[in-house]
């Protein structure tokens, strides 16, 4: 089954950007692109500022426009849902190979960096979903993918995950391994991170893979990393968990500067 590459637009520039995002992963997955905005049956009764006052055709029909012109040959169908964008979002998370959205969208508190739609998305969704950060990438050279593992309990659909970007987008791979200041286990820390990524090593040897321990919190550590990836790829507890967003993941949603993938356990 073909299933698209989905992405929710609102009318902000954010929007706008995730949608660019979308059409330029669509393309290299040979996938199709939705796009899809949410709009309740009854939009007058939301908050002011929430981007709802302009018609959803409308919108769709500039938003198709301009990835048509920017992306020549992607395939992409719009769709308005009648329902509020959590949910909307979330149902399209079903059929969707990959799901993309901003940070933050046109409403909410000006100076929020993750609004409550996309927390909710990757918290609950079961597809990988794809957050872009509330400013624009800066200057810094987007020199390979990362991934943030955890060495001594790797997950491995993250990992496959990031393999499979490092190798879409011809980057190495930066695997991050950050914790304690002493050595765990034979080896090291450094010992159980090339043990987790042998197997992974093996299936894709045309990814040039960068091994890297790090002394010092995770978050800060993913953070700094993701000054210089073009996609930063974390893990998530499967959904039904108790915690299915655990601390770290949070974090660096909030600070990072690349795009962040967050991809659900079995």
């Amino acid at each position: 089954m073909d299933l698209p590459v989905t992405v929710g637009v609102d009318g902000s520039e954010a929007g706008l950007a995730a949608a660019d995002w979308a059409a330029r992963e669509a393309l290299l997955r040979d996938r199709p692109l939705r796009v899809l905005h949410a709009l309740p049956l009854m939009p007058h009764l939301l908050p002011a500022g929430t981007g709802a006052a302009r018609p959803g055709g409308d919108l769709l029909h500039e938003v198709e426009h301009v990835l048509a012109m920017r992306h020549p040959g992607l395939r992409m169908r719009t769709e308005q849902a009648h329902d509020t964008a959590a949910p909307a979002l979330l149902a399209a998370g079903e059929d969707a190979d990959l799901l993309v959205l901003g940070a933050r969208g046109s409403g909410g508190f000006p100076d929020l960096r993750v609004g409550s739609t996309a927390l909710q998305l990757v918290t609950r969704t079961g597809c990988p979903t794809v957050v872009l950060p509330v400013e624009a990438p800066g200057a810094h050279p987007r020199e390979f993918v990362a991934v943030g593992v955890d060495a001594r309990r790797p997950a491995e659909a993250a990992l496959g995950f990031a393999f499979a970007a490092a190798h879409r987008y011809g980057l190495p791979l930066r695997a991050v391994h950050a914790g304690a200041a002493r050595p765990v286990g034979p080896g090291g820390e450094a010992g159980l991170l090339a043990a987790a990524l042998e197997p992974w090593k093996a299936a894709r040897p045309e990814v040039e893979v960068l091994e890297d321990v790090e002394r010092g919190g995770p978050a800060g550590v993913l953070v700094d990393v993701s000054a210089k990836a073009r996609l930063l790829v974390l893990g998530r507890r499967p959904v039904g968990a108790a915690v299915p967003l655990g601390p770290v993941v949070h974090a660096v949603l909030h600070h990072a500067a690349c795009p962040v993938a967050v991809v659900p356990g079995p």
